[in-house]
């Protein structure tokens, strides 16, 4: 629940509910359910059974009017002891102007110990004062009066109502801090709780424990600070795995190029020893040797091309820089682009275009990237059958797809799937000692899936291997 709504609710109870207690003592609730303490009991009959008290008397009384001598028996008395004596109303019978019978007592029964304590010191402020709430005199036939009398003890009253006042702002001030406490707990506990989650799983992501899940499903305040934490802790866990992989990958990116370069490094060295020892005498033999060492300087250029590389696309923050081009005519530029270099090695660059008039939203220079890597690759491995790489581009209703194949060594069954990793290089390409870092087409990957396309590589018919790319289509206005 919000807080907000938390103290909307307990507004309302601090002021419902001390209402609500307010009413329920002013209507008699604590005479019927306090009745053990003697003054709210008593007190609460005077005032709220006041006509019913005196009714009662006069019910008592008027049936012995023509015997007014009943009023001097032992069942009157013994009546009005059980019927009519509190603490504040007495019945007194008196007999020609002497007091014959009265319920009054100086000690109150029954009373409670802070009632005891209460009317002890209120008491010695006041002076009794009794009031007759009715009185009835009788004269008798053989001389002599009698007088029976309903009276108050008005000192009593004024004392049982301090005593009233100060139990009731007792018990109200209690009541009130009562709620006030359950209040402040029912909102400041689960707050406490939901800190102290928070804190802790903060703490363990600071020592370095992204393992820390926070749970969170109560529906209040914290929900969206806890599930951004937890989304932060995810990213951080994510990232901290990612940099971990970065580093073993760099690692293994480092050892690749060191023991790659080291060949061409040593062959450099050891040609232009040569030349320099005039071991190659004869111009053709310096050309040789000359065109040697070019050809090693490109492995190097291509080794650091691949570092280059691989900084580029490390971050997964490729920025792009899309727009709408004719498929078509990418394709084409691709084929005239990179048909000379198949042409080198004798082979054979071929486009197969069976739709029309098809738009995607690109950055043409990455995807540029993406055939030059995947050409390259058909290129490096090759057969030794004549090469043939064919590009077919199609179209369906989820947007447009171009498939790269080759008649190359092709891919083992089993291997086909990581193709894609970073640093991957298959068993059958180091057994015929293919350089390269295996990063390139990782890197197709990625920005295929920058693009939110897909890229795949499957088996072909020629034994070759074929690259599958799914582009979405952009329908032009």
């Amino acid at each position: 629940m919000r807080i907000k709504t938390k103290f909307i609710i307990a507004l309302i109870l601090l002021v419902l509910l001390p209402a609500m207690f307010t009413l329920l003592i002013t209507n008699n609730f604590l005479s019927e359910h306090l009745n053990y303490v003697h003054f709210f009991d008593t007190y609460y009959d005077i005032f709220d059974n006041f006509s019913k008290v005196s009714l009662a008397f006069e019910e008592a009384v008027n049936p012995y009017t023509n015997s007014p001598e009943y009023f001097l028996t032992t069942p009157f008395k013994q009546m009005a002891l059980s019927d009519f004596s509190t603490a504040f109303l007495i019945v007194e019978v008196s007999q020609n102007g002497i007091v014959n019978f009265t319920t009054f007592t100086d000690e109150i029964q029954d009373l409670s110990w802070i009632e005891k304590w209460l009317y002890k010191n209120l008491s010695q402020d006041y002076i009794g004062v009794q009031y007759s709430l009715k009185h009835h005199h009788y004269d008798l036939k053989e001389g002599g009066s009698i007088d029976v009398k309903l009276k108050i003890d008005s000192t009593r009253l004024e004392i049982a109502y301090q005593v009233f006042e100060k139990v009731f702002f007792f018990i109200y001030g209690a009541f009130n801090l009562i709620l006030l406490s359950l209040i402040l707990s029912w909102i400041s506990n689960p707050i406490k709780r939901a800190i102290k989650r928070l804190t802790f799983t903060t703490n363990e992501i600071r020592k370095g424990n992204m393992d820390a899940e926070l749970n969170y499903e109560d529906e209040d305040d914290f929900q969206e600070l806890a599930h951004s934490i937890e989304s932060m802790r995810q990213a951080l866990q994510m990232s901290v795995k990612k940099q971990r992989i970065l580093e073993v990958e760099k690692k293994e990116l480092l050892a690749n190029i060191s023991h790659d370069l080291r060949t061409p490094v040593t062959s450099i060295r050891g040609y232009a020893q040569g030349l320099k020892d005039g071991v190659a005498r004869t111009e053709e033999t310096q050309r040789e040797y000359l065109e040697t060492i070019e050809s090693k300087t490109y492995m190097i250029e291509s080794l650091l091309n691949d570092l280059s590389e691989i900084t580029r696309f490390d971050t997964n923050n490729i920025k792009l820089n899309k727009q709408v081009i004719d498929l078509k005519n990418f394709l084409m530029d691709c084929v005239e682009e990179l048909e000379n270099d198949v042409e080198k090695v004798g082979g054979k660059l071929s486009l197969h275009y069976i739709i029309k008039d098809t738009f995607v939203q690109v950055d043409p220079e990455k995807l540029m990237r993406v055939f030059i890597n995947i050409i390259g690759n058909s290129i490096k491995y090759r057969s030794q059958r004549p090469l043939e790489i064919v590009i077919l581009a199609n179209q369906d209703d989820d947007g447009v797809f171009i498939n790269i194949s080759d008649n190359g060594i092709g891919v083992p069954e089993a291997e086909i799937e990581n193709i894609f990793d970073r640093f991957f290089r298959s068993d059958k390409s180091r057994n015929l000692n293919i350089k390269g870092s295996g990063i390139g087409l990782s890197i197709c990957r990625e920005i295929i899936a920058s693009h939110g396309g897909k890229i795949w590589a499957t088996g072909n018919d020629r034994h070759g291997l074929t690259l599958s790319i799914r582009l979405k289509g952009y329908d032009r206005p």
